[in-house]
């Protein structure tokens, strides 16, 4: 079963080891190189992330696949960031599954906003799929928000 929940301290270093993974794979696949955001292969810029934001960690029958963390602006928009999931659970529907979850855990939020690199296709048809529209771009990232209408 397929669940999303806070991340914990003591989640750091697991949800570490799947952004280190996903993100080199995912740079590897398109530049060449291992990489990510700044931080991404840190522990203590995971144990940051999960006190100073809304850190969640992504769990496939209690065992953490992934992880994520938002950040208000406002009391109303919501960004998502360093959205994750561990390569072998990728292209099976989860993170689909997780953006549905996430978007009815906060109900009262009218725009959800995120930014995704822009080699990155998977991640674009993702959350294009998902009903976000890109409002920009840069020689690096590509910024998408959606909208909810109530």
């Amino acid at each position: 079963m397929l669940t999303i929940k806070r991340a914990k301290m003591e989640d750091a270093e697991e949800i570490t080891k799947i952004k280190t993974v996903a993100f080199n794979k995912e740079i590897n696949t398109y530049l060449g190189r291992d990489g990510g955001p700044p931080g991404y292969n840190k522990v203590e810029s995971e144990l940051e992330i999960i006190d100073k934001f809304l850190a969640y960690k992504i769990l496939l029958d209690g065992y953490i696949i992934g992880g994520f963390f938002l950040y208000f602006e406002g009391e109303d928009i919501l960004h998502f960031e360093d959205f994750v999931i561990n390569p072998e659970y990728q292209g099976k529907g989860y993170g689909y599954k997780v953006l549905c979850m996430v978007q009815e855990l906060y109900p009262q939020i009218k725009e959800w906003k995120l930014s995704t690199p822009i080699f990155s296709v998977g991640n674009q048809h993702l959350y294009e799929k998902f009903g976000y529209v890109e409002t920009g771009r840069n020689s690096d990232e590509i910024f998408y928000s959606k909208k909810i209408f109530q």
